[in-house]
């Protein structure tokens, strides 16, 4: 795992993004964001996020929507994105993989887990062998 690249974590919950931002930190560039329109403010300011963990269950934008206007833009439709999300139903899963996400992973979920699958995926862009 390199220290240089950049995740976004979107979730509304406090406590998950420190949560998230303590597990990621020691390897990587972690910006937390509170909301989708946040994490658009990032994106917009220039951040060019080698992962972004997108929650699902948020209020004004939920996960979904979120990543269906990445997927939309030219701009920002090659980031990648997984899902980290307390909903567990298989519809759910199944739509978030279907708009693209990389993987959806269940809350709460093991640290030690979140960053071997992190360092998967991101191993496989490098590679060019992702979807």
């Amino acid at each position: 795992m390199e220290g240089h690249k950049i995740i976004i974590v979107v979730d509304d919950n406090d406590t998950n993004l420190v949560a998230c931002k303590k597990i990621l930190k020691p390897y990587y560039t972690v910006y937390p964001s509170p909301s989708a329109a946040k994490m658009f403010e990032l994106l917009e300011h220039g951040i060019k996020p080698d992962l972004i963990l997108l929650d699902v269950e948020m209020p004004d934008m939920d996960g979904y929507e979120a990543a269906r206007i990445l997927k939309s833009s030219k701009a920002y439709s090659g980031f990648p994105l997984m899902f980290l999300t307390a909903r567990n139903d298989a519809a759910g899963e199944m739509e978030g993989l279907n708009l693209g996400a990389l993987d959806y992973i269940h809350k709460p979920f093991v640290g030690a887990l979140l960053l071997k699958r992190i360092e998967n995926h991101l191993s496989l862009i490098e590679r060019g062998d992702a979807p």
